[in-house]
């Protein structure tokens, strides 16, 4: 295996190590606890309030049953409220519940912490290159 290869499995590995560092296997929210998947679906929800459930998918990157399945979880949690939408009663819209809403606010702070104690032992400047340098493989990237 050529040396670009061999770095790129090391990269890889690394990328492994620094996922598990910025995604714990569950987000705690009180007397709650949300896997990955469920807190990305609260995020994105809470950003596009009113999304409907394909285009949670689509941006989740899953099918419409996959999400449907989340959203369920989340609804029966009281964390989701699944409503008719007005221009089409066969679709439904998500929103948050002020509680859920307060709860998301607190996991963004304690996330923006947790990231920052990760990437602590790089100085200004290297944190800035690294944004660079990722900012470049994803510009440039084949599949974007």
């Amino acid at each position: 295996m050529n040396d670009r290869k061999q770095q790129v499995e090391q990269l890889i590995k690394k990328l492994h190590s620094l996922k598990r560092l910025m995604n714990p296997d569950a987000q705690c929210t009180g007397e709650e606890f949300l896997a990955p998947s469920q807190w990305l679906a609260l995020f994105l929800i809470s950003r596009h309030e009113g999304i409907g459930i394909k285009e949670l998918a689509s941006k989740l990157g899953i099918s419409s049953s996959a999400a449907t399945q989340l959203v369920d979880g989340l609804v029966d949690k009281g964390m989701l409220l699944r409503q008719p939408a007005l221009e089409d009663r066969r679709a439904l819209r998500l929103s948050l519940p002020k509680e859920s809403r307060k709860k998301i606010e607190a996991l963004k702070v304690q996330r923006l912490e947790r990231f920052c104690a990760v990437f602590s032992s790089l100085d200004d400047e290297e944190f800035r290159t690294l944004i660079g340098l990722l900012d470049k493989v994803v510009t440039h990237s084949p599949t974007n």
